[in-house]
């Protein structure tokens, strides 16, 4: 497991702001090329039938990953949501270790809800998070590998949040400065509970507009850890087709997949990045 003074990521660069002002255009841009890409989609290798399970962003409720569920159904996934509602809605943190309180429950929650469909179907689940939902997917992943198959993270900010274009305006609910223990507690927890033994798929953007590339890559164990980098907006991660043609083609075995990143479409769009490349 991490350790602390690993978890908390030394560089704390927000996205630069015309990522950030940029995102919703090119939020709606990523909604709209799905058609674009759709001749594409027929070559990706058909699913498995296996369950996945969506998991919103901060403020999101299933239908932000709608779109995407969809297109896992038509690849033959059992696509379902994760049905708790709006993510993080009811949260009422003067600090950290409030939110990271309301994070635990949630966790357990989500827990509940996996367990149920494993037991259902009789196989693992994967998870597929976005942005704080790919911070839930990771720390279950670590506590219950025996339900989860393995874990997709879109955008997630698994570093120090301060490293996020909404840490200083969210920051202004805190009573004071949050203390150096409160952040890493919040980011090593994601790394708590057991071994790593589930493989996580881990896709960032380097034109992100809300989380920084400096906090964009998961500190598990790099033996089941790939990062991706992908052109998307952080908005647009559930609604962009490469991301969808990324995901599809990681879902399969690996013999079955296809070099996505020699592709002449879609290689200037995607970069495998290991552990410990910079960025």
């Amino acid at each position: 497991m991490p350790t602390l003074d690993q978890c908390v990521t030394p560089d704390l660069r927000p996205p630069l702001l015309r990522h950030s002002v940029m995102e919703l255009g090119r939020a709606v841009m990523e909604m709209g090329s799905t058609t674009l890409l759709a001749p594409l989609f027929k070559t990706l290798p058909q699913g498995d039938g296996h369950t996945i399970m969506t998991l919103p962003g901060f403020m999101g409720a299933d239908g932000s990953t709608s779109q995407l569920r969809r297109f896992l159904a038509r690849r033959g996934y059992r696509a379902v949501p994760w049905g708790l509602g709006r993510n993080a809605a009811d949260v009422r943190s003067r600090n950290l270790d409030d939110f990271l309180a309301h994070r635990i429950a949630t966790e357990h929650a989500i827990a509940a809800r996996v367990e149920q469909e494993y037991r259902a179907s009789g196989g693992k689940v994967t998870l597929v998070g976005w942005s704080l939902g790919g911070l839930y997917a990771v720390a279950l992943a670590h506590r219950y590998p025996r339900w989860i198959r393995q874990v997709i993270t879109l955008g997630t900010p698994f570093g120090d949040p301060r490293g996020t274009a909404l840490y200083s305006v969210m920051g202004r609910g805190y009573d004071n400065d949050a203390p150096e223990d409160a952040l890493q507690r919040g980011v090593s927890h994601t790394y708590r509970g057991g071994k790593l033994c589930v493989p996580v798929l881990a896709l960032f953007s380097e034109t992100d507009g809300i989380v920084g590339a400096g906090i964009a890559q998961c500190q598990g164990d790099p033996d089941y850890v790939t990062h991706v980098a992908v052109l998307a907006s952080h908005v647009g991660f559930p609604f962009n087709p490469v991301v969808f043609a990324v995901i599809a083609n990681h879902l399969v075995a690996p013999h079955a997949r296809w070099a996505i990143c020699r592709s002449e479409l879609l290689g200037p769009l995607v970069k495998v990045v290991s552990p410990t490349e910079p960025h």
